[in-house]
């Protein structure tokens, strides 16, 4: 190789630069982090994701500051943030929706797969098959049968949301007449179901209203049991070949360094086992699901083969 006058320069310039962005990782974070929530403010992601940045900042010695940027599902904050500079202080706190749902359905402008790391998993509320306390159903296998031979409505949160895909394919694989009633909203869609307007309707905010006997739990949609409800099927134990989990989780633009990622994925960790955390979860009718940044981008990407599957059979 012939160094030339500027090849010399660079290469002394490169050699200059690395102890000191050694030494930057090292220090980070040396200012205030932001951590975006892609949904307005007062909603159980926004909750969570302030509880988890208060808990962490006493352990990174910065503070974290909480940005909601809601629009578009979440969509808009996950492109202004995979466009973020690589350098761990803008971080996004996501969910299913922006992650895995959506993205499977249209172009979003961002791929999730490479344009984040995945720091962990911290939650992910389950969603449940509920009824009426006085319907016939018992069981979400007497449901199903029954849609077979007769249209059983559901309500959702939203038309080609992850509840209604999910029950999409349950629909597809068992030939039942699973009719979509969509609602501006969870808390809409509980209230049709409270009041006999749909048959079923899957939702995540169900804990009290089954625990007060207003609603019966036939089953979750998510791959693991509910604890508070252990006796609730998942659509596995069901007999359907399907779950379709939630995620809560903390990304980090694409190129941020692995030093950096690595002492944020420890830091979150350690809020997130934590007996106090655990508490405020519990409080807040979310459960703790902690995963690492490599299985959570194991299951977006198993997500979001499943979900552009049933959205292709949907003709979407």
């Amino acid at each position: 190789m012939t160094y030339t006058r500027r090849s010399t320069l660079a290469l002394l310039a490169g050699l200059a630069i690395t102890p000191l962005a050694a030494v930057a990782q090292q220090d980070y974070p040396t200012r205030p982090i932001t951590l975006v929530v892609p949904y307005g403010a007062g909603g159980t992601t926004d909750i969570s994701a302030r509880q988890m940045a208060t808990m962490a900042e006493k352990i990174l010695g910065q503070p974290i500051v909480v940005e909601n940027q809601p629009g578009a599902s979440g969509t808009n904050a996950m492109r202004a943030v995979a466009s973020a500079e690589p350098d761990g202080y803008t971080l996004i706190a996501t969910t299913s929706s922006p992650s895995f749902v959506t993205p499977a359905l249209r172009d979003v402008g961002y791929d999730t797969l490479t344009d984040f790391i995945p720091i962990l998993n911290y939650s992910g509320p389950f969603h449940g098959v509920v009824v009426p306390a006085d319907s016939p159903y018992e069981t979400l296998d007497a449901l199903i049968e029954d849609a077979k031979s007769g249209a059983v409505t559901y309500g959702t949160a939203g038309a080609m949301g992850g509840a209604h895909l999910a029950f999409a394919s349950v629909a597809k694989d068992t030939g039942a007449m699973l009719q979509h009633v969509p609602f501006d909203g969870a808390s809409k869609a509980t209230a049709a179901v409270l009041g006999g307007h749909v048959d079923a309707a899957l939702v995540p905010a169900y804990r009290d209203l089954v625990q007060d006997g207003q609603l019966r739990l036939l089953g979750v949609l998510d791959g693991t049991n509910d604890p508070d409800f252990p006796d609730a099927p998942t659509l596995k134990e069901a007999g359907l070949a399907a779950e379709f989990p939630s995620i809560v989780g903390i990304m980090a633009p694409a190129g941020t360094d692995p030093a950096i990622i690595a002492k944020l994925e420890s830091a979150f960790t350690e809020v997130a086992s934590s007996d106090g955390f655990k508490t405020f979860m519990t409080d807040l009718s979310q459960p703790v699901r902690i995963m690492s940044g490599e299985d959570l981008a194991a299951t977006i990407d198993e997500n979001l083969a499943a979900y552009r599957e049933i959205a292709k059979d949907l003709g979407n």
